[in-house]
């Protein structure tokens, strides 16, 4: 199931997952209602239910959606003016029944824009937190980069999602990361309090070039001993 394998999940998550029917069960139940269709009308009725969900009004409409991946809609149908999908449009918009509804058919939760930019990135950015916990779940990656060199934890913090900010600390985002701007996500300026000093436990720690080369020498050693 996309990118986690729910084997080597713990019972807590399992059982989180089925309150939303993500298990296995709920999820081979949903996807046997799903018709084999050619990749030709896959992509059409993908960009169909694309379309459908961007259109102002959409307000959640999860039923509509349920039909066209039932009809073999392609849920990974990106369009050509952004590279724009699914599950990322609903990451901005709220949509968090046919956020479940793609989830379910199996939508990539890793999957990029033209800009790079994920769904994950977008729930941090929009301050929707039920989304963003399950997709670090269903093993998004947290630490992507979109097009400037952004990761999620700087689209929290540039639109003021502390909360959001703190479920990807949590979840070792990398909080020292550098964009192409040279900023990382605490120097990133916001107008709400983050409390920075709960993260002094991930204080990048300096090394001289006398310690760098005592490491060197050290592992040098230790590798010597399995040498011929």
């Amino acid at each position: 199931m996309n990118n986690v394998d729910l084997d080597i999940l713990n019972n807590n998550v399992l059982e989180e997952l089925k309150k939303y029917g993500l298990d296995e069960e709920g999820i081979k139940e949903f996807r046997k209602k799903i018709q084999k269709v050619s990749d030709e009308e896959a992509t059409s009725l993908g960009k169909e239910m694309l379309e459908v969900i961007a259109k102002r009004g959409f307000n959640d409409d999860y039923e509509k959606v349920i039909s066209y991946i039932q009809k073999g809609a392609d849920v990974d149908y990106q369009n050509d003016t952004k590279g724009d999908f699914a599950l990322l449009v609903c990451a901005r918009k709220g949509y968090f029944k046919t956020f479940l509804s793609l989830i379910k058919a199996g939508a990539n939760v890793n999957a990029q824009n033209h800009f790079k930019t994920t769904a994950l990135m977008a729930s941090a950015r929009h301050g929707q937190k039920e989304m963003l916990h399950l997709l670090i779940i269903l093993g998004a990656d947290v630490n992507a980069l979109c097009q400037d060199g952004d990761n999620a934890l700087m689209s929290a913090k540039r639109h003021d999602q502390v909360e959001c900010f703190d479920m990807l600390v949590k979840e070792n985002a990398q909080i020292f990361h550098r964009n192409l701007n040279g900023e990382s996500p605490i120097e990133i300026r916001s107008t709400r309090d983050f409390d920075l000093s709960a993260y002094d436990e991930h204080q990048e720690i300096e090394i001289t070039p006398e310690d760098a080369q005592s490491l060197i020498e050290e592992a040098t050693k230790k590798l010597k001993k399995f040498l011929p």
